[in-house]
């Protein structure tokens, strides 16, 4: 049996890094502007699958000098990563990077004891008896303050070669790694408290700090609700959708490094690889999960257009893998009201391709208030998007979504007969 070359589970997949060479080369610049104390922050956005995480994988190696940057340079820098949730307070966000930086810092008795002494201000607060996910009767305009000068002062010891007071490693700088951040709530003030961080390090003369932050791309508007010139500290990178090329040198990827895992061969006929090209619609983690259904239906030598077909829209197949990873959750629980899936039902017959508010109402089961009420809702979810400079036309997020739901409406319908 062959092991299977295509990876969806994983975020480093081969070929994942197709067509990201302007967004690499951009953050590698962010790197050496931040090693020479001139640091600023990226900003990653995009939908779900098209390959964020893979990508600060990819800048976490470069950043720790595990890989080399396009130019070469072997960077060292302490590499951080937090994930948001929607509980996160400012209390535990700063929690959360005391406890990473400790991981990486406080290895010897020695060390262990300059960093709490550094941060010994959250013990304090938890010796108060406050729990980590709230900011009950804290004073977070203090709390954010002896945060700033603490990390301040982490800074300036692990990037300074000729102080005696150090850590054991120095380091080129700092980059926090901030994933999920469109789950922030509005108490946390994302954007205010990254402003604010990179003006009082700024103060204390140490701006070897790099932030990364990734999001769906509302991410944008939670930091400018946050703090309307909270971007300004940002460089802003959109990850768009592969194009059919960058596709291909993804599928020719995969069948390289099967040949190296399998000694054997596989190849994919000219009208499966086109109908993969097609399905993923440019989403990298897509091609991983159709190639994954496809392989696995093949004999592990040719890969054709049947097992394609198949893998996707076959039980348990790529689509319906696919729908519950990234799908579900916006049709079932961000909707708690029918009539707003009744709309999503009547745009998925037109796939993705932009639809008339007329053309649903043609045929919508209800009034027009529900219906303005359930437009209304699915946009300001982000589920359906609106099409720039007209007003009333709105489309799904992808093919992949429509299909999922046509075929979970049909998969009902069996229930219920």
């Amino acid at each position: 049996m062959k092991i299977n070359p295509f990876t969806p589970n994983s975020p480093s997949g081969p070929g994942m890094f197709a067509g990201r060479i302007n967004e690499i080369f951009a953050v590698e610049k962010i790197f050496l502007q931040t090693r020479a104390n001139k640091g600023h922050g990226f900003l990653l956005l995009g939908q779900r699958g098209i390959g964020k995480t893979s990508l600060l994988n990819l800048l976490k190696y470069q950043g720790e000098g595990s890989i080399t940057t396009i130019n070469e340079e072997k960077l060292n820098f302490l590499v951080i990563e937090i994930d948001i949730t929607k509980e996160t307070s400012q209390y535990s966000l700063i929690k959360k990077i005391e406890l990473a930086l400790k991981r990486k810092l406080a290895r010897t008795e020695p060390t262990r004891k300059l960093f709490n002494d550094i941060w010994s201000f959250l013990g304090k607060i938890e010796a108060a008896g406050i729990k980590i996910n709230t900011s009950k009767d804290v004073d977070e305009e203090l709390l954010f303050e002896e945060f700033s000068y603490s990390l301040a002062d982490t800074l300036k010891r692990v990037t300074n070669k000729h102080t005696n007071s150090r850590f054991d490693s120095n380091f080129d700088g700092i980059l926090l790694i901030i994933d999920e951040a469109d789950n922030a709530n509005k108490e946390l003030q994302l954007g205010s408290f990254v402003k604010l961080l990179y003006e009082r390090l700024q103060k204390e003369g140490v701006q070897q700090l790099m932030i990364g932050i990734a999001g769906l791309p509302k991410t944008k508007e939670i930091l400018i609700e946050s703090h309307p010139s909270s971007l300004r500290i940002f460089e802003e990178l959109y990850l768009d959708r592969l194009s059919d090329s960058d596709i291909n040198y993804v599928l020719n990827r995969v069948l390289e490094h099967s040949k190296e895992i399998n000694s054997d061969e596989t190849v994919i006929i000219d009208p499966a690889k086109d109908l993969l090209i097609k399905l993923s619609e440019g989403f990298p983690h897509f091609i991983h999960q159709y190639g994954y259904c496809a392989f696995d239906l093949s004999d592990g030598k040719t890969i054709t257009e049947e097992n394609v077909l198949n893998g996707a829209f076959g039980s348990n197949g790529a689509i319906e893998k696919i729908g519950d990873k990234y799908y579900r959750d916006d049709y079932y629980n961000k909707i708690k009201v029918e009539s707003y899936r009744q709309v999503l039902t009547i745009m998925a017959e037109k796939l993705d391709d932009w639809v008339t508010k007329k053309y649903i109402k043609s045929k919508f089961k209800g009034t027009e208030i529900t219906l303005n009420n359930a437009i209304s809702a699915l946009r300001s979810r982000g589920i359906i998007l609106s099409k720039e400079g007209t007003n009333g036309t709105y489309r799904l997020q992808d093919k992949g979504f429509a299909w999922w739901i046509v075929m979970n409406q049909e998969k009902e319908k069996k229930i219920r007969n």
